[in-house]
This record gives structure tokens, C-alpha cells and sequence, in this order.
């Protein structure tokens, strides 16, 4: 209605004025609005019986729906657009952003062990995961923790500084080591420093009877005791101690965390540990042992189960690591 609009109360005085009995031409007179703007308002008023404006458009979009095309296949990031308007065309292709996650580099040699590996353990029921026994030992810093704490403010909180995650370059650390087989959870093994094979075979020399005592004498299954390869665990040292107490760990495929069930207890253990206050080494021991003591059979059970479907898509991402 020219090149200004008319505002919505204008609109009804006109529509009361036609109702009274006025032409269009007195009317645009007396408000001095042009006469084909009067004869627009009347004419919606009688077919929409309304005088409010419809939403419009917007503004024309920057880029055609081939460009949104590529946008969406390659992702290409143009100079002249806005972070913001690329990723609104993102989302519109329910391509949303997300942390990508920490995976270890698997070599094409360590692809290969993990793949033989998988193929060879592929018909295994979960009945047959209940004679393996898991190890496996993690560290667990004081302030440092691992996992991200989400918080919600304003772009411009003045006090969003202070909403902060504290980290200290060293604020020291317990080191744990503990098993999993079908029937629980071991006890959580406190050391101090950095594991090596000395305080390696002392674990196991205090720990593994209780270990297989946990199974059944007249097991008709050989107990599978699996290690990872990190260097305390496949030194000559170490492996003299199996060689004399008669034990033979399975071969274990290089870099295949997602295939250790250890690996999803540490990653639970560690979310419990959130709602600790923890500022000294005895106040983190307390805690650890309190979410060990958390978590359920029923969880142990799930993780035993998954183990089928995490060999599945080893197999299916060609030795690649899994999401699990």
C-alpha cells in the first residue's frame, strides 16, 4: 500500500468510516491516504472479513536450493555468508553439530589383528562370555576430571568466568586396577605412581585366586584371563610370572579399548564421580569405592550382552574402531 504501510488502527477506521456510509473518495480526503490504498483495505476486509496483515516471507534467502544442496553434501563454508546462515541450511537437513569422539588410531597391522580376532570369537554366544575374565587398570585425576559439565547462561552473563570447570596443571592422582567377569565386579586395587610390572604381578599374585574362584569347579569351559598389551603386561617379567603360575592370557588385538567392557566401567565410574566433592587423593579413594559399590548387575549383564554386536561392527567398519 505505497511505499509506507498503514498501520493496523488506520485500517479499521477506514473499514468504520466505509460502514457509515462514506464513498472511497471522501474517506482518502479526510485521512489523506491514497484512494487505491482505501479500495485494497475495503476490498480484503470483505473477503477476509479481516484487516491484520498475513506474516510475509522474510527476507529473500542468499542461496538457491542447489546451494544448499552442496552445502549439505560438502559442507562448503563461503567467505560472504555467516557461520549462522550456514549452519541453519545444516540443520535444515537434520545435519546438527556434535563432539566428535576420541578414537584411537588403528594401523592397517593392528586392523588386521583386531578383524582375525573378531571373526574368530563371531559365533560366540554370550554363554560363552561367561568363562572370560576382564582387566584392565585406569587413572583418576583429583580436579581433573574427564567429563565434559554442561551449563546454560546468556551470551553476555557477567558472570559466566566464574562458571567455570577448575584444572590444575598437577593436582595429582590414584591409580586403579580391577576385573569383570559375568558373575561381577572384582575389588578396586589402589597403587601408587605409575603401574609397572613389579607392582603388576603383586596384583595378580593377591588378586587372581579370588578371581577364579568365582567360577564353578566343574566349569566345563576353560576361564580366559584377557590383558591389554601395554608394556608392564607383556614384559619378560610378567610373562615368566604366567609361564610359572601355568596362566595363558588370550591374545589381545592392539588398540581395541571398544572391545575391553573395562574400558565402559571406567567411562561409568567416572560420570558417578560428578556428584563427589573431591580436593585430596583419601577423598577421591572414598568416592571411587562408593560409585563402585553403585553399580548394578543388571548393568554388568547389558555389557556382557553387547559384546556380540561390538565384534559385528568391528567386522562391518573393516577393523575400525566401534562407537562403543
Amino acid at each position: 500500500m505505497g511505499r509506507k504501510a498503514v498501520d493496523i488502527t488506520t485500517k479499521r477506521t477506514i473499514i468504520l468510516l466505509r460502514a457509515s456510509g462514506m464513498s472511497q473518495h471522501e474517506i482518502s480526503r479526510k485521512l489523506n491516504i491514497f484512494r487505491n490504498c482505501i479500495y485494497q483495505t475495503i476490498n480484503k476486509f470483505n473477503k477476509l472479513h479481516t484487516v491484520a496483515t498475513k506474516p510475509r516471507a522474510g527476507r529473500r534467502s542468499k542461496l538457491t536450493d542447489r546451494q544448499k544442496r552442496a552445502i549439505k553434501l560438502q559442507q562448503v563454508r563461503d567467505d560472504t555468508l555467516y557461520r549462522r546462515t550456514v549452519s541453519r541450511i545444516l540443520n535444515e537437513f537434520d545435519m546438527f553439530s556434535y563432539v566428535a569422539p576420541r578414537k584411537p588410531r588403528i594401523n592397517h597391522r593392528q586392523r588386521y589383528s583386531r578383524l582375525r580376532w573378531c571373526y574368530q570369537h563371531l559365533s560366540w554366544a554370550e554363554n560363552d562370555w561367561s568363562n572370560f575374565i576382564f582387566t584392565d587398570e585406569s587413572n583418576f585425576e583429583i580436579l581433573n576430571r574427564k567429563n565434559r559439565i554442561y551449563i546454560r547462561r546468556f551470551r553476555n552473563d557477567l558472570k559466566r568466568f566464574e562458571r567455570s570447570q577448575p584444572r590444575v596443571h598437577k593436582g595429582g592422582s590414584v591409580g586403579i586396577w580391577s576385573y569383570l567377569t559375568y558373575h561381577g565386579l572384582g575389588p578396586i586395587v589402589f597403587y601408587d605412581g605409575s603401574l609397572n610390572s613389579d607392582k603388576y604381578i603383586d596384583i595378580l599374585d593377591h588378586h587372581l585366586p579370588t578371581v577364579y574362584e568365582k567360577f564353578l569347579p566343574q566349569s566345563p569351559r576353560k576361564i580366559l584371563l584377557q590383558q591389554d598389551n601395554t608394556r608392564p603386561h607383556v614384559s619378560i617379567k610378567t610373562r615368566e610370572y604366567f609361564k610359572k603360575k601355568k596362566i595363558n592370557p588370550i591374545p589381545w588385538p592392539g588398540n581395541s579399548a571398544d572391545l575391553n567392557l573395562m574400558e565402559n566401567i571406567w567411562s561409568i565410574l567416572d560420570d558417578k564421580l560428578l556428584k563427589y566433592n573431591i580436593n585430596n587423593a583419601e577423598q577421591l579413594k572414598t568416592a571411587l569405592k562408593m560409585a563402585w559399590m553403585e553399580i548394578s548387575h543388571d548393568t554388568i549383564q547389558k555389557l556382557f550382552e553387547s559384546m556380540s554386536k561390538r565384534i559385528r561392527q568391528v567386522i562391518k567398519r573393516r577393523g575400525f574402531a566401534s562407537h562403543y
